[in-house]
C-alpha cells in the first residue's frame, strides 16, 4: 500500500511540474489517453473554440484540429515514445459551428511514470505572427541509413490501410508501427503521414507483399465480424542525383510533414500528392545547398534610426534570393531551418556581408550592419566554430558588424547560448535580441542573455497601440532595458502615428518602411524618408552597441 502512495505521489508531482511548466509556455493544458481521447482539460478552452472544458472532455483531438493538420498531428503524437517531448509547429483549431478557428503552436509530452497519458499544452498565436517551426530529429537518423544503403539504392512505399476503430488502435496501431518500422531502412524510417497512409523507406528492390497479408490479418483479427481489409502500397523511386545524403534526409522530412489529410484520399491521389510533395521539397532543398554554397543570393538594407536625432545609426542586412531583392525571404529562411540548413545559411550570410564590407573604401568606417542568427544555430558547435574562424579572420570589422538573436526558433540551450553571445561580445561584435514579444520566450531570454539591444517585434508594437494597457507596458519594457544598459529598436514603423506612440514610451531606435523600404543600393539611403519627422529632442544620445 506504502509503495502504491509512494507511486502515485510521485506521478502527481510529475504530472504537476509538467503542468506549471506547460503553463508558463502555453494558455491550454490536455491530457490524453494513447487513442488521444481527452481526458482533462485546463485553460482557456472557450477563448480558443468557443467550447466549453466540459464539451473537450471524452472527445478525440483531431476532432477539434482544422481537417488540413489533423493527420500530421495525430502522427506526431501517436509516434511520441515515451520521456520524449517534441513541438509541432503551428495548426488551426475548429472554431465554433465548425468553421476554420485560431492559429495555435502546440508542444506535447509523454511521460514514462507508470501511466500511458500525452500531455499537450497549446499557445495562441495572433494571425500576423510567423508560423512556429517544428523539431526536425529525423534528419541525422534519415542521412546515415541513406548512407548505408546507399549501395542497393533506397525507395519509398506508400501503404493505405483502413483506418482502425479508436477502441482497438491503442495495442493494433502500435503493433503495426512496430511491424513497419521492422521492415524499413535501419528498422526506423517508417511514418505515419495520416489516419491511413503510411510511408515506409527501405532498399530498392524489397517486396511488401508478405506484410502486407500480415496487416490484413492482425486487422481481421481485431474485428472479424468487419468486411476483410484490403490494403494498397505503392512504391516511389528516390531520384536525387547529386543531392547528399543529408539534403535528401531533409527533403524527406519537409515533404513527409507537408502531407496533409489524406483520409478521403485514394491510394494514386495520396501516391501523386506525396510525390508532389517530395518532388517541390528536393527542389527546394536544392536550391537552397546552391545558394548557401555558391553565394547566389542577395543583401537588401534597411536603415536603423536614432530617434532623437534622427541620424542612421546602422544597417540590418536582409537575405534576397530574387533577382529584384525585393522579395520576403520568410519562406526559404522557414525552409532552412525546418530542413536543418540554417546553421549553413547563417554562415553564408555572414560571409556576403564581410564580402560586401571588402567593396568599400579602406577608410570607410561609417557603415555598420546587423546580421541575423537563428535560435538554431548559436546551439550549433559547428556554426560557432566556422562563425569565430570567420570574424578572427576579419578582426578589422569590430565594432562594424553586428547580429541579431531571431526568435523564430526555439533556443535549447540558454546557458551554452549566452556563453556563445558572451564570446561574440568580447571580441567587439555587438549582439541583440530581434524578435522581442512575437514569442513566449522572450522574457525568459531577456533574463538569461546578456546583449546590447533589444528589438521589439512589430506585431507586438502594433497590439500594444490597440490594447488598452499598451502604452504602460510597452514603457515599463524600454525602461527596464534602460535600467540594464540595453538600447531599443522598434521595428515596423510605418505611421507618423506608429513613430509618436514608440517615441512616448522611450524606444531609442526606429526601423520601418516610413524611413525605407530594404533595397538593394544602401546609397538610396543617402536623403532619408520622412526624417522630418524625427524633431531633435534635448537629450545625449544613446549609441547603439553592437
Amino acid at each position: 500500500m506504502l509503495n502504491t502512495d509512494a507511486a502515485m505521489t510521485a506521478l502527481r508531482l510529475e504530472r504537476d511540474r509538467y503542468a506549471l511548466l506547460a503553463f508558463c509556455w502555453g494558455d491550454l493544458l490536455l491530457t490524453l489517453d494513447p487513442c488521444l481521447r481527452i481526458e482533462t482539460v485546463s485553460g482557456a478552452s472557450e477563448a480558443l473554440t468557443g467550447l466549453s472544458e466540459y464539451a473537450w472532455t471524452g472527445r478525440n483531438l483531431t476532432d477539434l484540429i482544422a481537417a488540413q493538420d489533423r493527420g500530421r498531428i495525430a502522427a506526431v503524437l501517436e509516434s511520441l515514445t515515451p520521456t520524449r517531448r517534441v513541438l509541432a509547429g503551428t495548426i488551426r483549431l475548429v472554431g465554433p459551428g465548425g468553421a476554420t478557428g485560431g492559429r495555435v503552436s502546440i508542444a506535447a509530452h509523454r511521460l514514462n511514470a507508470g501511466r500511458d497519458a500525452i500531455y499537450v499544452s497549446m499557445r495562441k498565436l495572433a494571425e500576423d505572427a510567423p508560423d512556429e517551426s517544428e523539431e526536425i530529429e529525423e534528419v541525422p537518423r534519415l542521412a546515415e541509413r541513406l548512407a548505408a544503403a546507399s549501395a542497393q539504392g533506397a525507395e519509398m512505399t506508400l501503404f493505405a490501410i483502413p483506418e482502425i476503430p479508436r477502441d482497438t488502435s491503442g495495442p493494433l496501431g502500435e503493433t503495426l508501427d512496430d511491424l513497419l518500422r521492422a521492415h524499413s531502412l535501419g528498422g526506423d524510417t517508417a511514418m505515419r503521414l495520416d489516419s491511413r497512409h503510411y510511408s515506409v523507406l527501405h532498399e530498392a528492390g524489397r517486396s511488401f507483399g508478405p506484410v502486407i497479408h500480415q496487416i490484413e490479418a492482425m486487422i481481421h483479427a481485431a474485428d472479424p465480424t468487419a468486411p476483410p481489409p484490403r490494403i494498397e502500397s505503392m512504391t516511389l523511386p528516390m531520384q536525387a542525383e547529386g543531392m547528399s545524403e543529408g539534403d535528401i534526409a531533409r527533403g524527406l522530412v519537409y515533404a513527409m510533414r507537408r502531407f496533409g489529410e489524406g483520409s478521403e484520399l485514394s491510394l494514386h491521389e495520396a501516391g501523386q500528392r506525396l510525390r508532389e510533395r517530395l518532388s517541390d521539397a528536393m527542389g527546394s532543398v536544392t536550391r537552397l545547398r546552391r545558394a548557401i554554397d555558391d553565394g547566389v543570393f542577395g543583401i537588401a538594407f534597411q536603415p536603423i534610426v536614432d530617434l532623437h536625432s534622427g541620424a542612421i545609426d546602422h544597417f540590418e542586412a536582409l537575405a534576397r534570393f530574387d533577382e529584384a531583392g525585393t522579395g520576403s525571404p520568410f519562406e526559404t529562411i522557414r525552409l532552412a531551418e525546418e530542413t536543418g540548413l540554417i546553421e549553413d545559411f547563417d554562415l553564408a550570410m555572414v560571409r556576403k556581408a564581410v564580402s560586401w564590407f571588402r567593396t568599400l573604401p579602406l577608410n570607410n568606417e561609417n557603415i555598420c550592419l546587423a546580421v541575423n542568427i537563428s535560435g538554431r544555430s548559436i546551439n550549433s558547435a559547428a556554426y560557432a566554430e566556422g562563425l569565430h574562424r570567420l570574424l578572427e579572420e576579419n578582426i578589422w570589422l569590430r565594432r562594424r558588424l553586428s547580429f541579431e538573436i531571431t526568435e523564430s526558433a526555439q533556443i535549447a540551450d540558454l546557458d551554452a547560448a549566452n556563453g556563445f553571445i558572451q564570446g561574440l561580445r568580447r571580441r567587439g561584435f555587438g549582439v541583440a535580441l530581434d524578435d522581442f514579444g512575437a514569442g513566449a520566450a522572450s522574457f525568459r531570454y531577456l533574463s538569461a542573455l546578456e546583449v546590447d539591444a533589444v528589438k521589439f517585434d512589430g506585431a507586438a508594437i502594433r497590439h500594444a497601440q490597440r490594447a488598452q494597457k499598451g502604452r504602460a507596458f510597452l514603457s515599463a519594457l524600454t525602461e527596464l532595458c534602460r535600467r540594464m544598459g540595453i538600447s531599443t529598436v522598434a521595428e515596423m514603423i510605418e505611421t507618423p502615428e506608429a513613430l509618436a506612440f514608440v517615441r512616448e514610451c522611450g524606444c531609442n531606435f526606429v526601423q520601418g518602411y516610413l524611413f525605407g523600404q530594404p533595397a538593394a543600393d544602401i546609397g538610396r539611403f543617402t536623403q532619408l524618408p520622412n526624417r522630418g519627422l524625427l524633431v531633435p529632442q534635448q537629450r545625449p544620445r544613446t549609441k547603439a552597441r553592437r
